[in-house]
């Protein structure tokens, strides 16, 4: 009996690693796992390809965000060619980029990763969406998703988002599923990075010389061309029309002969047409086809859209010795409404 008792005394004393106040070997109670976890029927291959796919989408995604954020002028002057109403070219403008780089950050560092390429995708078929709209419409010829840099056609740009929503595919089916909590330190680096693209960006921008006057004189011809700048050209002494306008514009092109007709009437002011990132065989072309003989120069696309505001074209301009008196966007005005404003504004 004495040797029964102490064995079950002995029992009693053992805890079963199933039982509640039991701890199974190698793990600590009340402690999670935080490194990231394979998804369910996802091989240890599936999920290194998707890793890379993660990583090459983030890459990407950084690529044209950071060359956006370096040079917004350029991408806000493209945004008319999507479509994009001109409220909203402005935020599009600063918000774009940063949504990108901050994807791209999440995407490499594998944070969150399949919610981060799950809005990569998102973002790639808005992008796909818009392209597809300005090329059916005429007015997008090449694609500013990588800036100057990278000039894309429109079917070549869908080509390739087809290729980057696969990538976003494979992360979001095969990457590692982050199980890591916020931290202070990645929401740290998140937010510098956004701040960080919000005041390049913001601060690329508001560089403004000062008034219309300012920047129509401060601006600068494209390199290579032979062009004398607006100030050699003596606005400042004369009066003049600036007619801002690109080839490619379908309402440029609609709005040609009523340019031409005020170009051509001799109570009225020289007319100077504006452009910017074009061939002077298209400037040319594009003058014949509208009947009009004036001279046309070739600005640098930020030049352009200092003067414009936000690249909408065609834009009418009065200029009366160096000093802008009215504004026309849109349709070119009549030769008696221009003769009206330049009688009401000629010196006694």
């Amino acid at each position: 009996m004495g040797r029964k008792s102490k064995k079950k005394r002995q029992k009693r004393q053992v805890s079963s690693p199933s039982s509640p106040g039991g701890k199974a070997a190698g793990k600590s109670p009340g402690k999670t796992s935080t490194k990231a976890a394979r998804p369910a029927n996802v091989s240890e291959t599936q999920q290194r390809i998707g890793r890379i796919a993660a990583i090459a989408l983030g890459s990407i995604f950084i690529f044209a965000g950071t060359l956006k954020v370096g040079d917004p002028w350029s991408f806000l002057g493209s945004l008319p060619a999507y479509g994009v109403p001109s409220a909203l070219r402005l935020p599009v403008t600063v918000l774009m980029p940063t949504i990108e780089v901050v994807l791209g950050v999440m995407l490499i560092i594998g944070w969150r990763t399949r919610a981060a390429a799950t809005a990569a995708a998102g973002v790639l078929l808005a992008f796909g969406a818009v392209i597809a709209y300005g090329w059916s419409m005429g007015t997008l010829q090449e694609c500013g998703c990588f800036g100057p840099m990278l000039k894309r056609t429109p079917p070549v740009a869908l080509a390739q988002d087809v290729g980057f929503v696969a990538l976003a595919v494979l992360g979001i089916m095969w990457a590692p599923i982050d199980r890591a909590p916020f931290s202070r330190m990645r929401l740290g680096t998140l937010a510098t990075v956004l701040v960080a693209c919000v005041a390049v960006i913001g601060g690329t921008l508001s560089a403004d010389p000062g008034t219309l006057e300012d920047r129509i004189m401060a601006a600068e011809y494209d390199v290579g061309t032979a062009a004398p700048s607006l100030e050699a050209l003596d606005l400042g002494n004369r009066d003049v029309f600036l007619y801002l306008f690109h080839p490619d514009c379908p309402h440029c092109v609609e709005n040609g002969p009523n340019m031409a007709r005020v170009a051509s009437d001799p109570d009225l002011p020289e007319v100077i047409g504006i452009t910017h990132d074009v061939d002077p065989g298209e400037i040319n072309y594009y003058l014949q086809h509208a009947g009009a003989d004036i001279n046309a120069y070739e600005f640098s696309l930020p030049s352009f859209l200092q003067i414009t505001g936000d690249g909408s074209v065609p834009q009418f301009v009065y200029l009366k010795r160096g000093r802008v008196e009215r504004v026309w966007k849109g349709p070119v005005p009549g030769t008696a409404e221009l003769k009206r404003v330049v009688g009401a504004n000629s010196s006694p």
